[in-house]
């Protein structure tokens, strides 16, 4: 028995696919696009907090992954001008860079937050997340939300579109799988939304890329992989429930399997793992590049973009640099 969807009309939600595969379809085949450049990346990298442009435009990675502001307030907003000059790598190259994008949590410093939230919350705001007390899961499926991200005035993608980013980079997809239990269609109502939301961004945008980080769940949809134009992964090898030991083996094959259905649509993997040792990194870096993947080694606070896989060496204290 078919469940019914909620959010959307299952005939709205597959014109809106429709749509949005028709604007994007065979960009990735024709060279120079941003399609085309994201297909063929070898290197990325991503930083959320502290964001120095000056800082990480000397990075040579094909792809980079920021905020919109440098610490996700309006007051410091990148402009147009800022992404167009991140664009450029230092050899001349054209760079991809992709605006972070949380659809599964509000985040209390955006410009959307309002004060009187913490009091009469909206009907779509729920829990907050007990890792991050800055983030609150949303039921993501409610108007009131897709509103601030893509359908109401003053939208966040309208802002991105208009800073000129390639593309999102959405996280917290994989919210959907904490909200099932109290909405049995939330599976299906979090690929309608990415449809839509996608649908929207490449009506205003043509060619604009859609990466979602981790749900790899979602990939055994072909239309869902279709729609997309990469996946980003956390914690492939190490680190699932935050911790720094392996992941368990079983875990890793899953992900890996869901993952290598991107890779054979030529759409490329974006791994991160935040890790410290070189041991570890030399071994995560192997294991990653033979599946296909493109691998990135991070602080999982993401308030640096390291330049390479180690972190910086810091001298002892009071020695010199």
């Amino acid at each position: 028995m078919m469940r019914r969807r909620t959010g959307f009309a299952i005939g709205a939600a597959m014109a809106l696919l429709a749509a949005a595969l028709a604007a994007g379809a065979l960009a990735q085949t024709v060279p120079g696009t941003p399609a085309a450049l994201l297909a063929g990346a070898k290197s990325w990298g991503y930083q959320l907090q502290k964001i120095r442009l000056t800082a990480i435009a000397s990075a040579p990675y094909d792809v980079f992954v920021i905020d919109y502001s440098a610490d996700g307030t309006d007051a410091k907003a990148f402009s147009a001008a800022d992404i167009a000059a991140l664009k450029v790598k230092p050899d001349g190259g054209r760079r991809i860079v992709l605006a972070y994008l949380s659809i599964g949590e509000a985040e209390t410093y955006r410009y959307y937050w309002q004060a009187d939230w913490e009091t009469t919350p909206p009907s779509w705001l729920g829990e907050t997340n007990k890792r991050w007390s800055t983030n609150v899961v949303v039921r993501f499926w409610e108007e009131g939300w897709q509103g601030i991200i893509f359908r109401g005035e003053n939208n966040y993608l309208g802002r991105i579109i208009a800073a000129g980013f390639d593309g999102i980079y959405l996280d917290r997809v994989d919210v959907h799988q904490e909200l099932e239990t109290e909405h049995p269609t939330a599976h299906e109502d979090m690929i309608a939304f990415v449809t839509a939301l996608a649908a929207q961004a490449r009506a205003l945008k043509p060619g604009f890329l859609v990466v979602p980080q981790n749900a790899e769940e979602l990939l055994e949809d072909a239309p869902y992989r279709d729609l997309i134009d990469g996946i980003a992964k956390e914690d492939l090898l190490f680190g699932d429930g935050r911790s720094k030991y392996p992941n368990p083996q079983k875990v890793i094959d899953l992900g890996v399997r869901r993952l290598k259905q991107m890779t054979r649509d030529r759409k490329p993997v974006f791994v991160v793992e935040y890790l410290d040792k070189p041991e570890d990194i030399a071994a995560a870096r192997k294991r990653i590049e033979g599946f296909g993947f493109i691998p990135h080694f991070a602080k999982r606070g993401l308030d640096v973009m390291r330049i390479g896989d180690l972190p910086p060496v810091r001298p002892p204290r009071g020695g010199k640099k």
